[in-house]
């Protein structure tokens, strides 16, 4: 969502200091970005600097770099990427952590985020810059692409590694309802996709031949395939974006962990269903589906947004240091 929104930042005059641990740190480079890597505890240098804009993930970096700005008198404003988990974003041991103001996806989220006591920070909705400028791009290159008829993705997650039995499935039980499935289907390709936090020795034990594993980016798979498949990933809402055929299996579900996700899909919850929902899905492979509606929000002008919100927060903050 950050780098996404990078270029409408550039465009309004503000210049940019990436600073980054983990996955990020390779994706700006590759992006072209000048990335200092994180690699240590201390505070970073501020110095010039008039805003912490982070993302929201789950390790606590974000959470401590909310913390070196504050300490620096500066003020940060945080993203939320999804509409999964997020409480969990700012939890950390005895209460909450949370910076200056939070962007979220819709209002929908927004009054979700108001609506916890702890909570005391300014909300933004500022839509999902990274899906405003993905979806353009992959519509382009799907545009251009040479078919290949019936290849399908099968996009995990960890949810064994994150929640154990709780959520009633996990990645592997759902792999394996699926290529039961697809044993009647002689056509079909099923690549799977790896989550960056999986690990793919796994995977390929479990695998073993049956389906092919993927090492590419989701951006050139949603290229290249005719239908997704998954259980709760964002990389569904993505695929619908493009008027793909998606799929989520979510057998036994205990709780909905991605309410977007039955917008985008009717989600398999029984393992009694899927037979027929498998052949509904799978005659719809190479046609384009209807988008929602509820999602043309997200995409409008979410890079400006997410900009402004940026401004706002900073220009904020001036005013209290005046008074």
């Amino acid at each position: 969502m950050l780098s996404a929104a990078a270029c409408a930042a550039l465009s309004r005059g503000h210049e940019l200091v990436f600073h980054a641990a983990g996955p990020s740190v390779h994706l700006w480079r590759k992006a072209g970005f000048d990335v200092v890597e994180d690699v240590s505890t201390s505070l970073p240098k501020f110095d010039g600097i008039d805003i912490v804009v982070t993302g929201t993930g789950f390790s606590a970096r974000e959470q401590t770099m909310w913390l070196r700005a504050q300490a620096a008198g500066l003020p940060s404003l945080a993203v939320v990427d999804a509409w999964t988990s997020l409480e969990r974003r700012f939890k950390a041991k005895g209460g909450h952590v949370q910076p200056d103001a939070v962007g979220v996806l819709d209002n929908e989220l927004a009054n979700e985020l108001n609506a916890m006591a702890w909570w005391c920070g300014r909300t933004y909705v500022i839509g999902q810059p990274h899906l405003q400028i993905q979806t353009a791009k992959l519509v382009d290159a799907r545009t251009a692409r040479k078919m290949d008829s019936g290849k399908i993705v099968f996009f995990s997650e960890p949810v064994r590694e994150d929640y154990g039995d709780t959520r009633g499935f996990d990645q592997f039980e759902v792999f394996e309802g699926l290529m039961e499935a697809n044993s009647q289907l002689k056509n079909s390709k099923i690549l799977v996709k790896p989550h960056p936090r999986e690990d793919t020795g796994a995977w390929e034990q479990v695998v073993r031949g049956r389906a092919q594993l993927s090492s590419a980016s989701a951006a050139d798979l949603l290229t290249a395939c005719d239908g997704v498949i998954g259980m709760t990933t964002m990389v569904l809402i993505e695929a619908h974006l493009l008027g793909l055929p998606v799929l989520s299996l979510q057998p036994e579900r205990t709780s909905n962990a991605n309410p977007l996700v039955d917008i985008a899909t009717t989600p398999v919850l029984s393992w009694s269903t899927f037979p027929d929902a498998w052949q509904t899905y799978y005659a719809l492979l190479g046609t384009r589906q209807t988008v929602s509606p509820r999602f043309s929000s997200l995409l409008r002008d979410a890079d400006q947004r997410l900009v402004a919100a940026i401004e706002a927060t900073v220009e904020i903050n001036q005013l209290k240091l005046k008074c």
